[in-house]
């Protein structure tokens, strides 16, 4: 069930809004909090599929109950990947932006995968061992939020000339991200979407 939820999560919209991060506390521990995925934005489908499995995996690891995104969740987590190329070596960054029933963003968590050498596909380098990761470091960061421990901010990743691979062509360079606050603005982001409805 919790990866026919998480595969729902074919395209939503993105809104900004403001609460304070600590909201996660106030509704208590991970143990009886819902999450539902309204979007993985940005990977082709076979990698999507790949990533919705090890989001599956690791989501029961840590009990977090995973809900489809048409049922009532306390939170609702909208997830950005990209491909990057630098150097010539392929790395996956990521961001989630979870909201709360309010559609508030309580918080926003974000990281960068190495994923190996780059080749003609960089999205190709993401396999399962990466995804893998990527769920791990979302998670786990969530289920701390949940819990009443924040992440804490990290420095945002500096480059110059990043190559970014997408399934359409961004509008503008991609950012790096960082975990932020609800309260510090949200970077702009251009990452590809793909539609996943088929999903």
């Amino acid at each position: 069930m919790t990866a026919l939820a998480i595969a729902s999560a074919a395209a939503g919209c993105v809104s900004n809004g403001n609460s304070p991060q600590n909201a996660f506390a106030q509704m208590g521990g991970a143990g009886g909090t819902t999450v539902a995925f309204e979007s993985i934005d940005g990977p082709p489908p076979q990698v999507f599929d790949r990533l919705v499995g090890a989001l599956d995996s690791e989501s029961k690891l840590r009990n977090v109950s995973v809900v489809s995104r048409q049922g009532a969740a306390a939170y609702r987590v909208r997830s950005y990947l990209a491909a990057h190329i630098r150097g010539g070596r392929t790395s996956i960054a990521w961001v989630w932006d979870v909201y709360d029933r309010d559609q508030q963003r309580a918080l926003r968590l974000s990281g960068e995968e190495a994923a190996g050498k780059a080749g003609r596909d960089a999205w190709a380098q993401a396999d399962d061992v990466v995804l893998r990761r990527i769920a791990q470091a979302g998670l786990t960061g969530l289920t701390q939020a949940l819990n009443g421990n924040a992440p804490e901010p990290s420095a945002p990743a500096r480059s110059a000339g990043t190559a970014v691979a997408a399934t359409q062509p961004p509008a503008s360079e991609a950012r790096s991200a960082e975990v932020r606050s609800s309260d510090s603005p949200a970077p702009t982001m251009s990452l590809a979407a793909a539609d996943f409805s088929a999903h």
